[in-house]
């Protein structure tokens, strides 16, 4: 394999981000006009202000298992950044559609825009100027992740190029079907499983883990059926774990393991298989006091904390916990498999990566 680790592949994109946000967006912005110059803060920051570079990490391992000897990860790191630009537009616009005041342990970028306003006493109202300005430092970063993939793959070889290029507009449009039915949902109050499985699917699991690891490998080119078919396995895994997982720190988890407030989810009303389980397992009281307390956007830490009693007494925070334990074997089968294919440092970077996405220290200890 390359001499290049993940470090090094991590700090190539962090630089890589930081030329295309600045070039592409901060520069660009300021040039129209120097009044612009909070606008193209917030886009920086949004970028740049932490985030576990998921996507790029599943991407990097991935072609790890497929890549030779002699490969270097140069084109990856466009890919990557590409992933992350995408990732960071969306995060703003869940933002505007959630009414949410915290990212990654910060101010939004609709509540640091808001904030600037109220400060400035400007005219309006702050919230709707902080929504507004929000959807187009999404749009400006949605355009930029679409310019960066073009640039990544602009020199691959045309049939890779073709591939990665399908896999990349398949996650695109993913995602966005996955919001739509988890908004749809929203409105219908639909905790139905299979609903949330659906949403689950294609608003994370393919987002997040499925095709960063597709596009990884497929970067390749030299990635035999069954190797892309045990990879994918571990992928749908891995991905489903992760949402389970994530469904579980919104409501025990605190802003440091979550990013966002606790019960954040709960108060959108917000279709998971952990609210669907509570639904399917408490008894009538415990019912009525869901349905008053899920979807009620002013619920308080005193409201939040009847969900999360709620969810353990009847047990389906603990049939969550069973389900993302199954799916850890699976992927560590699927990791198991490869062994023939992959190196160990490889293996191992697969291994930590199921580690940290289905990690559950946060969980209330009977």
């Amino acid at each position: 394999m390359p001499d290049t680790d993940q470090t090094e592949f991590l700090s190539a994109l962090e630089g890589h981000l930081r030329a295309v946000v600045t070039d592409a967006v901060a520069e660009p912005l300021l040039s129209v006009d120097r009044n612009l110059v909070a606008v193209a803060a917030v886009c920086e920051s949004a970028v740049q202000s932490g985030g576990k570079r998921l996507r790029p990490r599943f991407a990097y391992w991935a072609w790890r298992v497929g890549a030779s000897a002699d490969a270097a990860p140069q084109p990856l790191v466009g890919l990557a950044a590409a992933l992350e630009l995408l990732h960071a537009a969306i995060l703003v616009h869940d933002d505007v559609i959630d009414s949410s005041e915290v990212r990654r342990g910060r101010p939004s970028v609709r509540a640091a825009l808001a904030a600037r306003h109220r400060a400035g006493a400007r005219w309006g109202d702050p919230t709707e100027y902080g929504d507004h300005m929000a959807l187009l430092v999404g749009d400006l970063l949605w355009s930029a992740a679409h310019d960066t993939f073009d640039d990544a793959v602009a020199d691959l070889p045309a049939d890779i190029a073709r591939r990665t290029s399908r896999v990349f507009r398949s996650m695109r449009l993913e995602v966005l079907a996955g919001q739509l039915l988890e908004l749809q949902a929203q409105a219908e109050r639909d905790y139905d499983a299979a609903t949330a499985d659906k949403i689950l699917r294609y608003k994370t699991s393919a987002y997040t883990v499925e095709r960063p690891v597709e596009l990884g490998l497929t970067l390749t080119g030299t990635a035999s059926a069954a190797t892309a078919a045990t990879l994918g396995e571990y992928a749908r895994a891995v991905g489903q774990a992760f949402q389970l997982r994530d469904d579980l720190a919104d409501l025990f988890g605190t802003t440091k393991t979550s990013g966002k407030q606790t019960g954040d989810d709960i108060r959108a009303g917000k279709p998971t298989e952990l609210l669907g389980a509570a639904y399917d397992l408490a008894d009538g009281e415990d019912i009525r006091t869901l349905t008053a307390i899920v979807g009620d956007a002013s619920a308080d830490p005193a409201a939040i904390a009847e969900v999360q009693r709620i969810a353990l007494q009847c047990g389906a925070a603990d049939r969550v916990g069973r389900r993302i334990a199954d799916l850890v074997v699976i992927a560590h089968q699927a990791v198991a498999e490869l062994a023939s294919t992959a190196d160990v440092t490889t293996l191992a970077g697969l291994s930590e990566m199921l580690a940290e996405c289905t990690e559950l220290s946060f969980l209330p200890t009977a």
